[in-house]
């Protein structure tokens, strides 16, 4: 019996294995569907008592529609979860289509022991590639679940989806759609570069086009990778992106006011979408940022420690290091991403207070908070979250926060 379970166990990890992590890339050509309701998923095996839990567990896995009215010439599929990853420890967060296998939710990277020991909101970063065949013309039926806490338990599994996208992929149109004309390949640019898209189609028109960069910066994304194409994704709209324009020229500035310096290139792409709902994305164009005369650097946390919430007289704290000197730095912001902050009673940098809190009750926020130059130290640096609360912990999500610096010549 136990070898049967050994064997049954790994391939149950094999299923989960065989989808691979997705996500458009320049070149690509698809069209989106998107669920834009918010729900929660229990683990439909708690055996937590009260008439709040009985609820959930009574609407468990439920089936929710999505629309997609056709997949003619779609050749291949993906799905994007935007997700609150819930009471901390939840486990096997899944879904199926129209009754098929499990699919896992991808998690956040890097992180030292399992993601689920840590607090994670991802807004439609966590893409996997789904079989095109679980997929049909017409009314599709998604269901999620959820599994228990493996940390930190109080036999409640359960998390929360923003929404989630379904993206089919066909073959890239032979006319081009679009090219970034300003800047050109292989030259620098300085604060605030102006981005200018030529885009158009002989038969549709364009109505929208999201400009794209993949840079280091801060991870708003919430998956632990700083070096990537930045953005997230609220209600099916991209945003945290370079910008968007609606109509020609079209043109968008991009404030690097806060974007670090790059000792990489910096490449720069545009998602195009016409009338008929197909997005395109251009070739990318790479590029040098250079600045004159200012400096900025992020520096990021370490020591991030897991389950970082705070109520009922809780503090907790991670580490920020800075190198080199600060003779220079004349300006500082420490930048995070919470969950339910609003019940934060204090947020401080090196044992003083910066505010009372940030965000929202029950909901996502992220938040760049001002430093005084005074507080900011060249090596160690201790930010510190606490409360007293008895309602919903105030969540520092991963990767933790990290504290942009700038400096003069």
């Amino acid at each position: 019996m136990l070898k049967r379970l050994i064997v049954t166990s790994w391939l149950a990890v094999f299923a989960s294995a065989v989808f691979c992590l997705g996500e458009p890339v320049p070149g690509d050509c698809f069209r989106e569907y998107v669920y834009a309701h918010r729900f929660g998923e229990i683990d439909p095996n708690s055996t937590r008592p009260g008439k709040q839990t009985d609820d959930m567990r009574a609407g468990a896995r439920r089936e929710r529609a999505l629309e997609i009215p056709s997949l003619g010439r779609a050749t291949r599929a993906e799905v994007s979860v935007s997700y609150w990853g819930g009471h901390i420890g939840t486990s096997d967060q899944k879904f199926r289509i129209n009754g098929g296998e499990w699919i896992a939710i991808p998690q956040p990277k890097n992180t030292p022991t399992p993601a689920q020991c840590y607090y994670r909101t991802i807004l439609g970063r966590a893409t996997v590639e789904v079989p095109l065949d679980q997929l049909k013309a017409g009314r599709n039926l998604f269901q999620f679940t959820a599994g228990p806490q493996t940390c930190y338990s109080f036999n409640w599994g359960f998390f929360w989806v923003y929404e989630f996208t379904v993206r089919l992929y066909y073959n890239a149109p032979e006319e081009v759609v679009g090219q970034i004309t300003s800047p050109t390949p292989g030259t620098a640019i300085g604060e605030n570069p102006r981005i200018a898209v030529k885009a158009g189609r002989s038969l549709t028109p364009i109505t929208q086009v999201d400009v794209i960069g993949e840079y280091e910066d801060f991870n708003w994304e919430g998956d632990g990778v700083y070096r990537q194409w930045h953005y997230v994704v609220q209600r099916g709209q991209l945003r945290r992106h370079i910008g968007t324009a609606i109509q020609e020229p079209y043109e968008v500035t991009w404030d690097t006011t806060w974007v670090p310096d790059q000792d990489q290139p910096v490449r720069i792409a545009a998602r195009v979408t016409d009338a008929d709902g197909s997005i395109y994305i251009t070739n990318p164009v790479s590029v040098t940022f250079k600045r004159q005369g200012r400096s900025v650097r992020l520096w990021k946390a370490s020591e991030v420690p897991r389950a970082f919430g705070v109520r009922v007289g809780s503090r907790k704290e991670c580490r920020i290091i800075v190198d080199g000197d600060l003779s220079k730095a004349r300006a500082a912001r420490l930048v995070l991403s919470t969950w339910s902050a609003a019940h934060a009673e204090e947020i401080g940098l090196n044992g003083e207070k910066l505010v009372d809190r940030v965000g929202l009750v029950h909901n996502y926020s992220f938040d760049s908070i001002p430093v005084p130059m005074r507080l900011l130290r060249s090596g160690h640096n201790v930010f510190h979250v606490f409360s007293n609360t008895k309602e919903h912990a105030a969540e520092i999500n991963w990767p933790g926060p990290a504290l942009l610096v700038e400096y003069g010549e």
